[in-house]
């Protein structure tokens, strides 16, 4: 219930005495007191328990992500938010935010022991409200205003050496028992020996929703462990025809380990990417009172329009009870879609779940 201030009527009461005889008494009359609209001021904390489900991905490397809200807050270091309108007649300024900030190492097989994910999202919203409709039943807004998101993600390699040193020396084999053999497909032995075990670096459902930046580093490493393979071939195979095989072990180790030490050295990196944009938004959203404690309230906007998002969409219904006169809680569920495409990065996110808000009004 909104805190209303108004100005009380006041009267004076002027007495006169009079020149002569008895004294009396006159009423001086005030016109009638002008209300004045009140300011109302709400500030609540909205608990949002986000899902998160979406593609995301760097330079055509995508990742499909389906992630409960269990992970995401085992995971995370700091959460913030809060939401606040002040209100004066039919206009008022409403605004809310959302910060998280999340970490996960995973261990991982293959050439890469283990993932550091890093996350820090903030989704900020301004606007304006014009009340169309007001009545004992309810009331309806108009909304428009901006969202502002930034995004910054952050994954380390670390590399397993063990597997890196066996991988090296068997694709080394490989490679020398078909160095002599014509057509021999150094590409598929590459794959077979190295690409088939970076699939981690792919980041297919992480615990946190971090996209795959490392995505690219298993092309970069065939074609730098291709390159390092044709130029030592030659030689390779001559020693092997001209039957020297102390020749041939010198060159098989040497090669083995320069193959190493380029995967030692490509997935022991780390990588980085921060991203924002705005995205005008315009929406409605209205209340339904049900009794004098209960309500029912609603929200639904939609921005983008290729200025930031190409498309941004947000969903929001509760339940809500006013428990005293200034303190009120919801129950209900928002849902957020944004599709944003940049210059190598794309992202099209879906957060949602229930959410759990108390606040109060002044």
């Amino acid at each position: 219930m909104n805190l209303k201030l108004s100005i009380v009527p006041l009267f004076f009461l002027a007495l006169i005495p009079g020149w002569a005889g008895t004294p009396e008494a006159k009423v001086v009359e005030q016109p009638p007191a002008t209300p004045i609209e009140p300011w109302q001021v709400t500030v609540g904390v909205p608990g949002w328990l986000v899902n998160v489900s979406g593609t995301t991905g760097f330079r055509g490397v995508n990742a499909n992500m389906n992630i409960d809200v269990g992970k995401i807050l085992w995971h995370t270091n700091a959460v913030a938010s809060l939401a606040g309108e002040v209100r004066y007649g039919r206009f008022s300024a409403v605004g809310d935010f959302l910060y998280l900030n999340a970490q996960a190492g995973v261990g991982t097989p293959g050439l890469v022991s283990n993932l550091a994910l890093g996350l820090q999202n903030f989704i900020g919203e301004f606007g304006l409200s014009y009340r169309l409709l007001e009545g004992a039943r309810g009331w309806l807004d108009l909304l428009c205003g901006f969202r502002y998101t930034y995004l910054g993600e952050q994954v380390g390699l670390g590399a397993n050496n063990q597997a890196i040193n066996a991988a090296s020396t068997a694709l080394v084999d490989q490679v020398a028992e078909r160095a002599t053999t014509p057509g021999s497909d150094l590409n598929a032995l590459i794959q077979q020996e190295i690409d088939n075990r970076l699939t981690a670096l792919k980041g297919q459902n992480p615990p946190i929703p971090v996209g795959p930046l490392a995505g690219r580093v298993p092309e970069q490493v065939h074609e730098a462990a291709l390159q390092l393979i044709e130029g030592q071939q030659p030689e390779l195979a001559a020693a092997i025809r001209a039957g020297a095989q102390a020749r041939v072990n010198q060159l098989k180790a040497r090669l083995a380990s320069q193959v190493a030490n380029l995967l030692g050295t490509r997935l022991n990196e780390s990588f980085s990417f921060y991203d924002n944009w705005v995205d005008p938004v315009i929406g409605l959203r209205g209340r339904v009172n049900l009794s004098q404690a209960f309500y029912l309230t609603a929200e639904s906007d939609v921005g983008g329009f290729g200025i930031g998002s190409d498309v941004a969409v947000q969903e929001y219904a509760a339940l809500g009870c006013q428990i005293t006169r200034n303190l009120y809680s919801e129950v209900g569920y928002r849902f957020l879609y944004d599709d944003f495409r940049d210059t190598n990065f794309l992202y099209q996110m879906a957060l949602h779940g229930a959410q759990i808000t108390v606040g109060l009004h002044f």
